[in-house]
């Protein structure tokens, strides 16, 4: 089981460095690029993720050692919630769940949570460790996000070494991050030693008009000691080896890939009472060599 980006990052990446939003570079829609790689998400409804890329998330951090993820999220992980949606998507939701007024765990409601009552919420998180890598190229995803104040979308990487070479000098590189009242907005960050939570490096953009009904195009074009962050295309960020400084750049090997849906949390702050459910649907992910830069490992 992979390990969590909430569990990792602390702190809102409305606190990163703020290096500043970039206009669309013209590199981007000129390069060259391979697909060597992709997940498209057009299986029947209700049919789970493959077994030979993907890897669930379970529980709420406590069995890992960081309860709510380390970041005081309300969802509890389960495979359940990640399923096809018959409709050409992957469909992670997240459901708030029947809390019976003694707060115990009922038939219902068999998921107990840290905060020492059943869980509020469900959700799903997959990742690829173990069994795909990437090192450089151009990951990209066409997203749908949640509606909702307290949904949190991330699709990002770990560094593959993490086991063996602990957080945040593994690294980490959010391709896109969310909150659920203000989808509009999307925030690129990474960490590494020096740089991680509140102290992360990345950059934000925002659309004019955001359409909940529909999708958009999320990606990195990462290369040696570089990253671009596009929306759409357009590169709204980014971050050379130079940037960090005399801090140590992390991100000249391979990474694998991770899609969740948190709740709650110090990113996007407590819930809407009111809401139900959020959804985070992705239609594919695709990945590319640039430049004839870029690797994709199965193990």
């Amino acid at each position: 089981m992979g390990i969590s980006k909430q569990a990792l990052v602390a702190a809102s990446l409305a606190l990163t460095l703020g290096l500043g939003v970039q206009m669309p570079d013209a590199e981007a829609a000129t390069v060259t690029k391979k697909l060597l790689w992709s997940q498209e998400f057009t299986a029947k409804a209700g049919t789970s993720v493959s077994s030979t890329t993907w890897n669930y998330d379970i529980g709420d951090g406590t069995e890992a050692g960081i309860p709510g993820w380390g970041n005081g999220e309300r969802e509890y992980y389960i495979p359940g919630a990640v399923k096809h949606d018959g409709k050409g998507a992957l469909a992670i939701t997240a459901t708030r769940m029947p809390v019976d007024p003694s707060g115990q765990t009922t038939a219902k409601n068999p998921y107990a949570c840290y905060y020492g009552t059943a869980c509020e919420w469900t959700s799903g998180k997959i990742t690829t460790y173990g069994k795909v890598g990437f090192q450089y190229g151009r990951m990209e995803a066409r997203i749908k996000m949640p509606k909702g104040i307290g949904m949190w979308p991330a699709f990002w990487m770990l560094g593959s070494d993490i086991k063996t070479n602990n957080w945040p000098s593994s690294g980490e590189i959010d391709i896109m991050e969310a909150k659920g009242v203000s989808p509009k907005m999307a925030y690129g960050t990474v960490h590494g030693p020096g740089y991680s939570g509140g102290d992360g490096i990345g950059g934000h953009t925002a659309m004019k008009t955001y359409n909940y009904s529909g999708f958009n195009n999320y990606a990195i074009e990462w290369k040696p000691d570089q990253i671009k962050w596009l929306l759409n295309d357009k590169v709204f960020f980014t971050l050379n080896k130079a940037d960090v400084k005399d801090k140590t750049w992390v991100f000249n090997k391979e990474f694998y890939l991770i899609l969740n849906l948190a709740v709650g949390g110090q990113f996007t702050g407590d819930v809407d009472p009111d809401l139900k459910k959020g959804v985070l649907a992705v239609e594919w992910i695709r990945y590319y060599s640039i430049g004839g830069v870029g690797k994709v490992t199965k193990y």
